[in-house]
């Protein structure tokens, strides 16, 4: 016997999106409502799929924003839910936990709240004729130390047993329901559908899932946001899949000055050539299909037709290159509103955030360092010394890690799959890569230092 339902967690309802400057009226309309977008679609996806019940793994609020309208809000969707006869089982966390305050409107007969005393049991659909047993407590205040997963004892495992926990999955913590994956693993639970971790992802040695944020709220939550939709039976295996929903995503885009070039090849040098390069990655985003937006998600994702109204960019230049030169806080400025005026009427829009300078300048050619920097040129000297000597050499040789496969030029069989081929060749490589590296970070500490 087996259910299928919907995990969801985190909407931070009342929360805006954050740190979006010089925004255009329509634009700054978009990222009021973004939260709220992501968890009407979060929603939809529940009907589409026609799934036996929700999960909802707390802070359903942000705290600083529990609103009537956020709340009215709330009710509005669940009772979408009610209208399709689809139950929904809510924690709350420490973001919305029940000691903030009950809630202005009542929520809809379909949805159950797990109270913040003791670790409660509810029986779906009904107690005479159970397929799935849905457990879980809520946070009472805003931090939770104790334990709660270790009160998560079902009477049996003849039905699916889904445990609602918000925590942050330390079990060190001290303030969110400290745990770790061998103590809900040891449990005779057959999914947690956690929260509080707002990056979607799979736990390892554990049948446990963090659903994520549906919608980000500011660039540190650059992850896709959505649901899960998730099969269980009674002793198996969840099957697990990750549903996109958020309208607005967030992104950080290091450039790197030692790479980034323009059209022709050239190193970029000035602001029209670095304008013109992060107008092509701005192409690259608004062209991108969901496959490449969502192909670092540890987890499957369903096949869906969404695609987000737009992008949020922080552009980060790093590495060293003529451009640095070029760049100081007026120009990153100067850069930053060239790119929002290249974007308001786009589809999907990308919007910069902000040009953050992290760079320097290129490194005079290794015979000028030489000559100039005692340091700099006993490194090179002693790197030369290496390359000569055997014994150094089988030292180096032993230090690469298991990654590297020795091999000689003799030997011809193939290298398996997990490991790297390394010869003489690449291990001169390897160290010419190590010299260069060395001198750069040299460098940049007396950099920083002046």
């Amino acid at each position: 016997m087996g259910v299928t339902f919907l995990h969801t967690a985190d909407f931070h309802l009342g929360s805006p999106l954050r740190a979006v400057e010089a925004a255009s009226e329509s634009l700054a309309e978009r990222l009021q409502r973004a939260t709220h977008e992501a968890l009407r679609r979060v929603i939809q996806v529940a009907l589409d799929e026609d799934v036996d019940f929700v999960v909802v793994a707390g802070d359903l609020y942000d705290q600083q924003a529990r609103s009537v309208y956020a709340n009215e809000f709330l009710v509005n969707q669940f009772e979408r839910l009610e209208d399709a006869d689809i139950p929904c089982y809510v924690v709350h966390g420490n973001h919305d936990p029940l000691g903030a305050g009950a809630e202005k409107l009542p929520l809809p007969d379909n949805v159950h709240v797990f109270g913040a005393d003791d670790v409660e049991t509810v029986l779906y659909p009904n107690d005479d004729e159970p397929e799935a047993r849905i457990m879980g407590q809520s946070y009472g205040s805003q931090w939770e130390s104790n334990s709660l997963y270790y009160h998560y004892t079902p009477p049996d495992t003849a039905i699916p047993n889904i445990g609602l926990l918000h925590t942050g999955l330390n079990p060190d913590g001290r303030r969110y329901a400290p745990c770790g994956p061998s103590d809900l693993a040891q449990k005779q639970i057959d999914y947690w559908a956690l929260g509080h971790i707002h990056t979607p992802r799979l736990v390892d040695g554990a049948p446990a899932a963090y659903a994520g944020i549906p919608q980000g709220r500011n660039i540190g939550e650059t992850a896709i946001g959505g649901c899960l939709l998730v099969d269980v039976d009674a002793g198996g295996d969840p099957d697990i899949e990750f549903v996109p929903t958020s309208p607005i995503v967030w992104q950080e885009i290091v450039v790197d000055l030692g790479t980034a070039s323009t059209d022709d090849d050239t190193p970029l040098r000035n602001l029209a050539d670095a304008e013109g390069y992060l107008e092509e990655r701005m192409l690259d985003l608004r062209v991108a299909d969901q496959d490449s937006l969502t192909d670092t998600l540890p987890m499957p994702v369903a096949e869906t037709d969404w695609m987000p109204e737009g992008f949020v960019c922080r552009w980060t230049l790093s590495g060293r290159g003529e451009l640095s030169e070029a760049l100081d806080e007026e120009a990153t400025d100067v850069l930053a509103n060239r790119l929002r005026e290249r974007s308001s009427s786009a589809s999907p829009f990308v919007w910069t955030e902000s040009v953050r300078d992290y760079s320097a300048p290129p490194l005079p050619d290794l015979e000028t360092l030489v000559e100039s920097d005692e340091i700099i040129s006993e490194l090179v000297e002693l790197s030369n010394e290496i390359r000569a000597d055997d014994a150094a050499r089988a030292a180096l040789r032993a230090r690469t890690g298991d990654v590297w496969e020795w091999r000689t030029d003799e030997e011809h069989e193939d290298v398996s799959e997990d490991r790297i081929a390394l010869d003489e060749e690449r291990l001169d490589d390897l160290i010419d890569r190590a010299v260069t590296r060395s001198i750069d970070e040299l460098a940049t500490r007396r950099d920083n230092a002046n």
